[in-house]
């Protein structure tokens, strides 16, 4: 399952591309769909540069249906608090669909981040792929 991003069809790497202003590479996006549940897997940094392209994947998965999504932050290296604010788009973005976001595989940095600002009383968040799948699928 893949769908429509910038004219082509999306379904696995989406490229990083390099930011004119900032010089910064925005992040690779990879994009799965693995028995009903849409994995998006950002690698390297959600700040000004990837943020964009990684709420229009998200928000786009949301209105073409995809209602179980798990982010995967095992190669994400920094989030910023707009990173935050995507997130919590996209749960909104779910919430009419009784649609489910989960996380898995946050390193330290991530996870210390995410319990600061408490998300992990807001989504579900598992220590690997593997598990949050076993879960997600039933």
């Amino acid at each position: 399952m893949g769908f429509q991003a910038h004219g082509r069809h999306v379904n696995g790497l989406h490229p990083a591309r390099r930011d004119p202003n900032t010089g910064y590479e925005s992040m690779k996006i990879e994009i799965r769909n693995e028995s009903g549940v849409t994995i998006i897997k950002p690698d390297g940094r959600m700040d000004f540069a990837g943020l964009s392209e990684f709420a229009g994947i998200l928000n786009r998965s949301i209105e073409e249906g995809a209602n179980k999504i798990l982010i995967d932050f095992s190669s994400l290296e920094y989030m910023s608090s707009a990173g935050i604010r995507a997130l919590m788009e996209g749960l909104k973005r779910l919430e009419p669909q009784k649609g489910v976001m989960a996380f898995c595989s946050l390193h330290p940095q991530i996870k210390e981040l995410f319990e600061v600002v408490q998300l992990n009383k807001i989504f579900p968040i598992y220590p690997s792929e593997f598990e949050a799948l076993d879960v997600m699928m039933t």
